[in-house]
């Protein structure tokens, strides 16, 4: 049996680099919300900059994540 370490090693790489940055993605769009929500709450008008960014990177990790079950899906093929 013999294990290729470098596809190993690259398929890792990629995943951590994809589930991190999934995350911190997720967070900033969390984070343009709070904002939103704070503006509102001081009865302020919310930035359309906060809405706009939440709302691409909300659609980025949905997309992500459709992406991912594309590819786990085999009948999608």
């Amino acid at each position: 049996m013999h294990i290729n370490w470098s596809a190993l090693g690259e398929v890792a790489l990629v995943s951590l680099l994809f589930g991190v940055g999934l995350a911190v993605l997720f967070a900033f769009g969390v984070t343009a919300m709070s904002r939103r929500a704070v503006a509102i709450d001081e009865k302020r008008q919310p930035s359309f900059v906060d809405t706009g960014v939440a709302a691409l990177c909300f659609a980025a990790c949905l997309a992500a994540v459709l992406y991912g079950l594309y590819l786990i899906i085999p009948q999608f093929h």
